[in-house]
């Protein structure tokens, strides 16, 4: 017995070693000690390889700062008022999500894996990755600074540019940078309430009404031609006048809009009528005969019969139209 005491010694040594660091809180959702909550963010990652886990955990953290388009719209309304869904009419839903996911990455500048673990039955992968709120709190008012800096340089060029298409996009975007700065504000007092950030020199309700203003210089005469339904003629001009545009007759436009609309039978299947349709907008200088931009959508749609699938389609066409006119035309600046 006594040769085996020195052995049970150790062993009861090992075991009470293991037990004193055990399963960290931290992989059950709990809070890190190392790394206290009203310090620093965190995400958890699992996986059966570390190195999953460790991405899987950055991304869990990136879910923290992580700007939702429905909660900038909220913003927009609140800091709006009653006037926050007018404004939202006239913002660029894509480009906003692009302005806030863009900037993610710089964001979560300086995170880092701060703890890992393995459990030692299921032999699962844990990591934590941990971000220092106060330098995460300094990364998003750096790229709110950068997104007033990018406004001032679009209100400019709103105002300088000779083609009124270019003055259009210039204040597009610049609305779009402030709404997406209001994101980045809602998630700073996310990040450390006790942060401040300067208030913008920009409103945005201002800076929607020199949009509208703008769109409102756009003269447009609208032409159709490949419209078997005949609705594709009411809903382009429909969709014209809803997108700020200015309607005008042949002699007064300054862009010609042509639209058309044209099918194809793909035949009956599984007991439908399927059909496609390509939805195709031109945009011209009338003067000159300049093309602006071009832009053709493939919708297709199924129906009782032929004419029942190409009504679904000149339906689908005309909402289309009513989302992504004003933006399509935009984007013709450029050319």
């Amino acid at each position: 017995m006594n040769r085996l005491f020195p052995v049970l010694l150790i062993v009861s040594v090992f075991l009470a070693g293991c037990a004193s660091g055990g399963r960290p809180d931290w992989t059950d959702g709990g809070r890190s000690k190392n790394f206290p909550a009203d310090r620093y963010l965190t995400g958890m990652g699992t996986a059966s390889e570390l190195d999953t886990a460790k991405v899987r955990a950055r991304a869990s953290l990136a879910k923290t700062v992580a700007i939702n388009i429905e909660d900038v719209k909220e913003a927009v309304s609140r800091e709006t008022g009653k006037s926050g869904s007018p404004v939202l009419t006239y913002v660029n839903e894509a480009r906003v999500n692009q302005l806030i996911t863009n900037r993610t990455k710089q964001v979560l500048t300086g995170a880092r894996i701060g703890e890992t673990w393995q459990g030692p039955e299921t032999k699962a992968h844990y990591a934590l990755a941990v971000l220092p709120r106060l330098q995460a709190a300094n990364n998003l008012k750096q790229e709110i600074s950068r997104l007033d800096r990018a406004t001032g340089g679009y209100v400019r060029r709103s105002k300088s540019e000779g083609d009124i298409l270019k003055k259009v996009r210039a204040a597009s975007i610049a609305l779009d940078a402030q709404v997406a700065r209001l994101g980045y504000e809602r998630t700073l007092r996310r990040v450390n309430d006790s942060e401040a950030v300067a208030p913008s020199q920009w409103e945005i309700a201002g800076l929607r009404s020199d949009l509208e203003r703008l769109l409102f210089r756009v003269r447009v005469v609208p032409q159709v031609a490949d419209d078997t339904t005949g609705s594709l003629g009411t809903s382009t001009s429909a969709a014209l006048s809803k997108s700020g545009f200015q309607l005008s007759d042949s002699a007064t436009a300054e862009f010609i809009l042509n639209a058309g609309l044209k099918f194809e039978n793909l035949g009956y299947k599984d007991k439908w009528y399927w059909s496609r349709g390509v939805l195709t907008v031109k945009l011209s200088e009338r003067a000159s005969g300049k093309e602006r931009g071009s832009v053709s959508w493939a919708i297709k749609a199924s129906g009782q019969s032929n004419a029942d699938a190409e009504q679904r389609i000149a339906t689908k066409a005309d909402a289309l139209l009513d989302r992504q006119l004003r933006d399509t035309v935009i984007r013709f600046a450029v050319r």
